[in-house]
């Protein structure tokens, strides 16, 4: 991202001794190039002049207290001429004394002040465990002095939960950088946005998902049984394919997650239900674990408890003979779909 920001100049003339003549901004052709996005670009002053001047000198106190003099010579009239400013990162402003000479005519005691905004797009340094979704906050670390932090918080049914900005006083690369946001107790984090910006305000971006419901056709599985037939694996490719491209996305970013969720209907004993559930629950984590997930997999049987169709006891409704994929970096909240968090770790 680049900002063109304003410069801003001002030029004004004391006429000292009848040895000093008026110069105008306009015969030296003067112009600030002070924004500039490192490493492609630069900072400059700019000189067409209307006329000749053998000589230009700048006497200027930058805004970090450093004095900063330079000069530029042998400027030729309706010729463009350029005078690198000292690269600094950050935003910084000059005021400056002109003097030179156009001629046997010199001039002096011009007032300049002008601004430069340089840096480059910080780069984000997050680890895995930076992303603490039960504490409500998010810590990186950048490359370049921090300017802010901004956080877009979504949940998992895609609408907004907080939106926040914090401002940082140019902390030092490699410093930690929290932000923090507030939520609701039945509210799920399914995505996050986050924009780092550097004292320059150049900046970089993350996005990164946090719950991710993956959508599946359900195995069938014959009844009081939960090995998985050959004839329904290819309702397993598909979810598989989905999940690999998710974690590939938040490879480096998010420690994530696999939960598989077992339901059934409500014919036979609750007892019975809840473990034929967990067994099916488990024979699909299974599944999944041997055909190439690496990252962790847990899984849980429900049973008859969280019926997708409420129906009466001993009814066979296909509805409720489900399962649930979810990606996540913590284990899902208790609710309708998970009344209980006792995951099984599988591998």
């Amino acid at each position: 991202m680049r900002w063109f920001a304003p410069f801003f100049l001002i030029f004004s003339l004391f006429l000292t001794t009848s040895a000093f003549a008026q110069v105008s901004a306009d015969e030296l052709g003067f112009s600030v190039h002070g924004t500039a996005q490192l490493p492609k670009d630069h900072p400059w002053l700019g000189f067409k002049p209307s006329r000749a001047f053998s000589a230009v000198h700048f006497a200027c106190k930058r805004s970090d207290g450093q004095d900063v003099n330079f000069s530029v010579a042998g400027l030729r009239p309706g010729a463009e001429k350029r005078l690198p400013l000292p690269v600094v990162k950050g935003v910084f402003h000059y005021t400056c004394k002109l003097s030179g000479q156009a001629g046997k005519e010199k001039f002096a005691n011009f007032d300049v002040e002008f601004d430069t905004r340089v840096g480059e797009p910080p780069k984000i340094q997050i680890a895995p465990t930076d992303v603490d979704e039960n504490g409500r906050k998010i810590t990186v670390r950048l490359t370049e002095p921090a300017g802010r932090l901004e956080l877009d918080v979504m949940g998992d049914d895609g609408k907004p939960i907080a939106n926040v900005s914090k401002k940082f006083a140019g902390e030092a690369p490699g410093t930690p950088l929290t932000v923090t946001w507030t939520q609701k107790a039945d509210e799920v984090v399914g995505q996050f946005q986050l924009r780092a910006y550097d004292q320059a305000d150049y900046w970089s971006g993350i996005e990164s998902v946090t719950f991710v419901d993956i959508p599946h056709q359900d195995v069938i599985f014959e009844s009081g049984k939960w090995d998985i037939r050959p004839t329904e694996e290819p309702k397993l490719a598909e979810p598989l394919e989905r999940i690999q491209q998710q974690l590939k996305a938040v490879a480096g970013v998010l420690q994530i997650e696999l939960y598989i969720g077992g339901y059934t209907d409500t014919v036979g004993q609750a007892g019975d239900n809840l473990e034929l559930s967990r067994k099916r629950a488990h024979a699909i984590a299974t599944w999944f674990s041997a055909h190439g997930i690496k990252t962790p997999i847990q899984s849980q049987g429900f049973g008859e408890t969280a019926l997708k169709v409420p129906t009466a006891d001993g009814v066979d409704e296909a509805r409720n003979r489900r399962a649930s994929y979810v990606l996540s970096v913590q284990p899902p909240p208790a609710s309708r779909g998970f009344p209980a968090r006792n995951w099984v770790r599988v591998k």
